[in-house]
């Protein structure tokens, strides 16, 4: 019968293996880990009680010592853990009393996880901190905004709004007589909405040009800004005729017109501006136009959108072509008043005149035109005897119509009796 050979277990080996190894780590480290001298080198220097510093006026100047460096001693294993970036630098300003140049002790903050009483600080670089303070001076500045780039078209940009509208800027009296403006800029590139967003700016120096310097401080550190982006719509104006004195309205040829401006440019959201397609100015009456007259109307315009045009009046002229005018003289004059109140025309003929074509106004008689007096509202005729506005119409005659504006003398009440006695 054959004899087995017994397999070696490698699993066992390899693990045997590492802790003979780390043992012997261990134990060399344990030999090795003698004293051990290390500077620390360039420790930020950190400064506390500035706010203190600043409300008496003062502050440290630009310059002043900002490392320090550190000899340590101790075991090596020890020293290794104190770093430049675990080892805080602290000097107190909160007690410095005026300008000058001051030394000053600081202290040091070791990491935690190291025991102060395993390593020895045997040297320090500079022992004492040297701090110069400067009186501290602090003004408003204006911000001003640069835009790069253009909205979208059919669009247009507002104006730059800021929030705060200045800045404050802190530092020596020197380096802040620097300091020209602060300066924030937008990059548009198509843009379609208004722009309101917390931004950084920059502040810009007497030449022109960006300061690169942390002698001076700003706050806050960002502003609002607001730029009002919305659509632009150019919107025609357009006037109404109502009918009279021979011409018919808008169409007719014997009529001209002139809108000054044509149009106006308004802004605001689309579905506002889709409601403008155009804007009516009103509605002239042709009676009142003789032969030509010009008239300012209002633009109006709701709040929903902006006129960009900054026009709020239009000028419309007009002008009555190729009719001709006569006067005639009628005593067709009407009165309508209330039953219970006395009145009486004190008019008996009016002189009236008639537009229209040649062979229209040579069939106008007298008797075709009709004077209306209506005294139905009494409210805005005194008693006595006053001036009252009548209504004067052509009748059976085409291609003609009055024109003008007309006032009948009329009695009313006691005055109308007098007269009625008398016989008038």
């Amino acid at each position: 019968m054959e004899k087995k050979t017994r397999q070696p277990n490698k699993p066992l080996y390899i693990i045997f293996s590492i802790l003979m190894a780390a043992t012997l780590w261990l134990y060399v480290r344990s030999v090795d880990d003698s004293d051990y001298t290390r500077t620390i080198s360039n420790i930020p220097v950190t400064f506390v009680g500035e706010d203190i510093l600043h409300a008496n006026g003062l502050m440290v100047a630009a310059g002043t010592q900002e490392t320090v460096d550190l000899t340590v001693q101790g075991r090596q294993s020890v020293v290794s853990l104190l770093r430049r970036d675990n080892v805080t630098v602290q000097v107190d300003l909160s007690r410095i009393p005026a300008e000058g140049e001051h030394q000053r002790a600081y202290d040091i903050i070791w990491p935690s996880n190291v025991s102060t009483s395993s390593f020895d600080l045997v040297d320090r670089d500079p022992f004492y901190v040297p701090v110069t303070v400067v009186k501290r001076s602090t003004r408003p500045v204006e911000i001003k905004g640069v835009v790069n780039g253009d909205v979208a078209d059919g669009f247009q940009a507002g104006e730059m709004v800021f929030q705060p509208a200045v800045i404050e800027v802190s530092g020596s009296e020197a380096d802040v007589a620097q300091v020209a403006y602060a300066q924030v800029t937008l990059n548009l590139d198509g843009q379609r909405e208004t722009i309101h967003e917390d931004m950084p700016y920059v502040l810009v120096g007497q030449d022109g040009e960006a300061l690169e310097t942390d002698a001076v401080s700003a706050s806050p550190e960002l502003v609002n800004v607001t730029l009002p982006v919305a659509m632009t719509k150019e919107v025609p104006l357009t006037v109404d005729f109502q009918p009279g004195g021979g011409v018919s309205g808008k169409d007719d040829a014997h009529l001209s017109y002139s809108i000054t401006p044509k149009s106006v440019v308004l802004s605001g959201g689309e579905t506002e501006l889709a409601a403008y397609d155009s804007i009516d100015l009103g509605v002239i009456d042709l009676s009142k136009v003789i032969r030509s007259e010009t008239f300012t109307l209002p633009i109006p315009i709701g709040p929903e959108v902006e006129n960009l045009s900054g026009v709020q009046e239009a000028t419309v002229n007009v002008s009555v072509r190729n009719l001709e005018v006569r006067s005639f003289v009628t005593e067709n004059i009407e009165l309508t008043a209330p039953e219970d109140v006395d009145a009486v025309v004190v008019t008996k003929s009016l002189p009236v005149q008639v537009r229209g074509t040649r062979a229209a106004l040579d069939q106008v008689l007298p008797q075709s035109i009709r004077v209306q007096v209506d005294l139905t509202d009494l409210s805005s005729v005194p008693e006595g005897q006053s001036l009252v506005l009548a209504r004067v119409t052509l009748r059976g005659v085409a291609d003609a119509g009055v024109v003008g504006e007309y006032k009948v003398s009329v009695a009313v009440g006691a005055a109308a009796r007098q007269l009625l006695e008398e016989g008038q």
